[in-house]
Order: C-alpha cells, then structure tokens, then sequence
C-alpha cells in the first residue's frame, strides 16, 4: 500500500496501491512476542509484504525527480513517503525546493500517475521472498488469514490473482472497504471481525512503519518485515522484526519465529 491517489501507500489515480505513514511521537507499548501468544489469525498487508510494489514506487518518484534534473533522496523517500498518506505532498514540496521550476500538486500528481504506470507493472511488482511458504504453513497449523491494504480494492485484487495468492485468505479488506486508511486501525479491526477473531489473538504482518502503528493501535501482535528501501527505519514499535516471512513458522495456535536471528 491502494487508496485514491498519491495521498495513500501505492500509486495514484491510474496505477493505485496502498499507504501508510509511521507511528506518532511515541512508541507503541510493548507487546507480546510471537510464540508466547496462541493466536487464532495471521492479517497480512499486501504492498512491501506481499508483493514488492515499494521498489518501482520508489523508481517512479526517482524519475519524477530526474526529469527535472535532481536526485531522490533514498532515506527522505523511505521516511517521509514510503507507506505514508501524506507523503507525496512532502515529496513534491521537495522537488519544487529543489529545482526552483517543478509545477504544482496537482500537475505532478497527474505527472507521477503516468510514470506509475510504466513502472507498476508485473515483471517489475515481484512476490517478495518466502510469501507462498508462509501462506502455506500458516494454513497448514489452522490458522485464518487475511489481508488488510490500505490500497484501493482493484490494485489488492489485481495481484492476489496474478499470484494466485486468493485462496490462501478468508478475508480481505481494502481502502474501498475503510473510511479511515492505516495509520488507522479500521482496516486491521474489519479484518478481524471479518475472522471473527478477536484483535488481539490476530498476528499482523507489515512493512511499513504506518502499518505497525495500526496493527499495534489494533491491539495485535506485530511482526514487521521491511524491505530493502525502508530496513535502515526504526520498526522498533514492532514485537519482532524479520528479514523475509521464510523466518515465520507457524505452530498450531501459536505463531513462532523460526530462526532466532533477530
């Protein structure tokens, strides 16, 4: 993560995913850690999570920004825009400090809309490692599964069929389902109810920083798995942290950290 536009965690107007944005001021308290817990659900985000739709975001932005002649800042992308529903006005104020000529919002909205289009495509939005491993376990231990995007409903859709990855949910929800998007809990609260699980017996899995927040505002446990653009953030908000979902086992009622490695 998509929602109606830039504003949300994915792309705009024509190539639409999901969005997010990280956790207010203080950190979420602690909660507990997977294997301690049993948990009757896993809820997972699909962009960053899922499937990779950050890197071409990101690419997408960075030729926004060549096309008048600058550098994408990596690390401001991945902290002020990444997952984030209020970032893309952020980028765009940049780029017109930056190069002094850049129109306005609404004209590189339209602009970067174009360039998601190039860029969002299949060979270019990739599963990311250890997903249909993980889906499998997860479904093989009894657990319910979902998914909760920010992202509008056709995006969401539009990959889990490329994937073939819809079987594996009982549940999905989008930013067509939600009247408030991540960092908002509404989404990670509908999927729950949709499980009939209680919030707090469900397993979140995110990317973003704005996804931690709602999952922890949610009150489930929350393993995070960042991307290669956002590892360098603090996801310290979450109750594990993990390089790819290849290091989540699933253990009857219980989800547990495979490897100890983090």
């Amino acid at each position: 993560m998509r929602p109606t536009g830039p504003a949300g965690d994915g792309p705009g107007p024509t190539a639409r995913r999901p969005g997010g944005g990280p956790a207010p001021g203080r950190p979420a308290a602690p909660g507990p850690a997977p294997g301690r817990t049993p948990h009757d659900a896993v809820i997972f985000d699909l962009d960053g999570t899922l499937v990779d739709s950050v890197r071409p975001d990101f690419l997408a932005c960075g030729a926004l920004f060549a096309e008048y002649g600058q550098r994408l800042p990596e690390e401001f992308w991945a902290r002020e825009v990444c997952g984030r529903p209020e970032g893309y006005p952020a980028l765009f104020a940049l780029l017109r400090g930056r190069s002094g000529a850049a129109p306005d919002d609404a004209a590189l909205r339209r602009r970067l809309g174009r360039l998601w289009e190039l860029h969002m495509t299949p060979d270019r939005v990739r599963l990311l490692p250890g997903v249909p491993g993980a889906l499998e376990r997860a479904r093989a231990a009894g657990l319910r599964l979902a998914v909760a995007s920010s992202s509008d409903g056709d995006w969401v859709r539009r990959w889990l069929r490329h994937y073939r990855l819809g079987r594996h949910f009982d549940a999905v929800v989008t930013g067509d389902d939600v009247t408030r998007r991540k960092p908002d809990p509404e989404a990670y609260l509908r999927a729950a109810a949709a499980l009939g699980a209680a919030p707090g017996r469900c397993l979140a899995v995110e990317d973003s920083l704005t996804g931690v927040a709602a999952a922890r505002a949610a009150g489930m446990t929350v393993v995070a798995v960042p991307t290669a653009l956002t590892r360098g953030l603090d996801h310290g908000a979450a109750d594990r942290t993990l390089s790819d979902l290849s290091a989540l086992e699933f253990t009857g009622p219980a989800t547990l950290p495979r490897h100890n490695t983090f």
